[in-house]
């Protein structure tokens, strides 16, 4: 079975509402296994972002606010924008979008420019959210098996056509 080190598990939290990023963060903390990294706007996040070497062992989780303010930045990008721009940077990473607002547009939207998940903000978000990223880490999990089954029978099929190769040769030499 594939393990998954708690390394290599990254978990951003990019939300301007510091209470519940502060609330996300502690509850991901007490769950265990994951490295959290909190930003309060999308900016600082995609800053943080850039600058970051991408290993393939490891899993992104970006759990991105829909509605983005900045009270420095008038200008902020929204949760659109950044969402574009971190499959832009690594379409491996796997975004849940957040937001207060229940329309099924704004999250049919969201899920059309990329994210896995669309979870509306109630007292339920984390769960919804900490069962999406579990669902995310079990899928990277089949897909690296897939990967390593994939190459075993590569690696056995070619010792098998070896092994008939010199047998045929040794058959013929005699």
């Amino acid at each position: 079975m594939v393990t998954i080190k708690e390394s290599d598990i990254n978990i951003y939290l990019v939300d301007d509402d510091e209470l519940l990023n502060k609330i996300l963060r502690t509850k991901f903390e007490q769950a265990g296994g994951y490295k959290i990294y909190s930003f309060n706007n999308g900016e600082s996040f995609l800053e943080h972002f850039v600058k970051r070497k991408f290993n393939k062992k490891q899993i992104h989780v970006v759990i991105l606010d829909y509605l983005l303010k900045s009270s420095e930045n008038p200008q902020a990008k929204n949760g659109i924008d950044i969402l574009k721009t971190v499959r832009e940077i690594n379409p491996d990473v796997e975004v849940i979008m957040l937001s207060g607002i229940d329309d099924v547009d704004v999250a049919a939207n969201a899920i059309k420019c990329g994210a896995v998940s669309f979870v509306r903000k109630n007292e339920n978000s984390f769960l919804r959210i900490h069962n999406n990223v579990k669902f995310i880490i079990s899928e990277k999990r089949l897909k690296i098996t897939k990967n390593q089954s994939y190459i075993t029978q590569i690696i056995f099929f070619t010792l098998v056509a070896c092994v008939i190769l010199f047998s045929i040769l040794y058959f013929f030499t005699d």
